[in-house]
């Protein structure tokens, strides 16, 4: 079955400009030992001039290393295995990717995308995709790695470009990070570093809630945005997906139109064990008592948000061994070792990129540049001497220029919460607003940050469906997402602060 795209839409110049540009970027595997080179040299100039960090709540600054030395040299070379085994994407994708690719090939993933979204109308599936990957921050760095693959099942089985779906999959997780209608682990961390950079005696209430009605409007909102960008600007830009021309994966080429009984029947037994280790898992979190909770019962910093990937991995894992045995696709325990096998051989080419991606994050947090450039980021905000909105926007812009070169998630708010807390308090504006603004800034930057390894796994998994995908095209349509993205969450941030909506229970815009 081949998409209904005719053809590709001649681009607009800004469009193949940025192609051009990203047709530059060279092979990931280079480019961090390019950056790493730009950072060394960096290092050494601020190093050269005693440049330093003075973190709020720090002892003493953080002296900037040179990278260049003998000093920076040494540790490079003796930290080299420990900083690819400690590249923290890798241990997530790996995990994940022995459950899912048990139901991936199991036929499990097919045969739920053809049983269910299918039946989502044509017309109304990336709305459906971008709905459903909004809401995905709550998998955390798993969204990633699950998402895309799925959504290209999702578009190919209503004839839309599979790529398509990965696109918006990925534009609706990563530049709506912030966003949802769910809680999760990223909530618990923004607040919990909020709340301890709240200045003494201001009486401001703080907790996982406080940004919840304004996340869960842009949960409701962005999506659309998405969706309509996909369709408009993003897949009429695609060639025409050709099944033929694709790899060859023999998973990925069946029928999707296609479920025959048997499949329907280990489809209802995947859900069935599906249904029964979620309780379980629900269970084991809610039940006062149960293993997954944390101190004192409580709820959201609890092993249960600190292992969603383990518990993600196992859920398809239950499912797909249900349903392979099901259908016939199991015969024997050692098929199960043999499909995790399979599904990490195809994350071959992320592996080699984690070895240099690792060896970059590692050294950049070593010589104390990140810390450098946040803290003067941030330096530039409290000497603007602005206030208001208009203070608000600035923050939002140091933010997303700093998200460009320090893919972060919290860690980011982590160095500048100390900072712009205090600054926004003063200005007689609650945290919880400022933390609002924090999640703009770090999800907008997310679809073209050179930084995001998962921009490389998308790309990677997106060749099985057009084998001449490059970079360049890539981040060319990730880019087409970023500012009808930004404008509607800005729009929804200014509308916030001048009706005073409370951006979550108990948090007013302004003290």
């Amino acid at each position: 079955m081949s998409a209904t795209v005719t053809g590709p839409r001649p681009p607009g110049r800004v469009f193949a400009a940025i192609e051009r540009v990203g047709r530059l970027v060279p092979h990931p595997f280079y480019l961090f030992w390019y950056l790493l080179l730009a950072t060394g040299v960096l290092s050494a100039v601020l190093a050269a001039e005693g440049a330093t960090a003075q973190l709020p709540g720090a002892e003493r600054p953080t002296e900037v290393r040179n990278i260049l030395s003998v000093t920076g040299l040494q540790h490079l070379v003796t930290t080299l295995v420990p900083n690819f085994i400690g590249f923290p994407p890798l241990g997530v994708v790996l995990v994940v990717l022995l459950g899912v690719g048990v139901a991936e090939r199991t036929g499990l993933l097919r045969t739920a995308v053809a049983a269910s979204l299918s039946r989502v109308p044509r017309r109304w599936m990336p709305l459906a995709v971008c709905f459903v990957a909004g809401q995905g921050h709550v998998m955390g760095d798993a969204g990633f790695i699950v998402l895309p693959p799925l959504a290209a099942l999702a578009f190919r089985a209503v004839g839309r470009h599979p790529v398509a779906g990965m696109l918006g999959a990925f534009a609706g997780l990563s530049a709506g990070y912030g966003s949802g209608l769910l809680i999760g682990a990223l909530d618990a961390n923004l607040s919990a570093l909020t709340t301890a950079a709240v200045p003494s005696g201001t009486e401001a209430s703080t907790s996982v809630l406080m940004n919840y009605w304004f996340q869960a409007a842009a949960g409701l909102v962005l999506p659309i945005v998405v969706a309509a960008v996909l369709v408009r600007w993003v897949e009429p830009t695609l060639r025409p997906y050709d099944p033929t021309a694709a790899d060859g994966s023999e998973h990925k080429h069946d029928d999707l139109a296609t479920v025959t009984d048997q499949q329907r029947r280990a489809l209802r037994l995947g859900g069935l064990a599906l249904l029964a280790y979620l309780a379980a898992v629900v269970a084991a979190w809610l039940v006062p008592g149960g293993p997954l909770q944390g101190e004192d019962g409580a709820l959201i910093d609890s092993p249960f948000f600190e292992g969603i990937v383990p518990l993600v991995t196992i859920a398809f894992l239950v499912a797909g061994l249900a349903y392979g045995i099901a259908a016939g696709t199991i015969t024997r325990a050692d098929d199960v070792p043999r499909l995790m096998a399979e599904a990490v051989m195809d994350m071959r080419f992320f592996i080699v990129v984690a070895f240099s991606a690792g060896q970059f994050i590692a050294m950049f947090a070593w010589s104390g540049v990140g810390d450098w450039i946040a803290v003067e980021g941030s330096s530039l905000l409290r000497d603007a001497h602005v206030g208001g909105l208009a203070a608000l926007l600035l923050a939002l812009l140091v933010t997303s220029v700093l998200a460009l070169v320090i893919f972060s998630g919290s860690s980011l708010w982590a160095v500048l919460s100390p900072v712009f807390v205090p600054i926004f308090v003063g200005l007689g504006i609650h945290p919880a607003t400022i933390q609002a603004t924090y999640r703009i800034g770090d999800s907008i930057a997310n679809p073209i940050s050179p930084l995001n390894p998962y921009l490389y796994v998308l790309q990677d998994e997106a060749r099985r469906y057009d084998p001449d995908l490059d970079l360049g095209q890539v981040f060319a349509r990730m880019a087409l997402f970023v500012l009808p993205v930004a404008l509607f969450w800005v729009i929804i941030l200014i509308a916030f602060y001048l009706l005073g909506v409370p951006t979550g229970p108990g948090a007013p815009v302004r003290l």
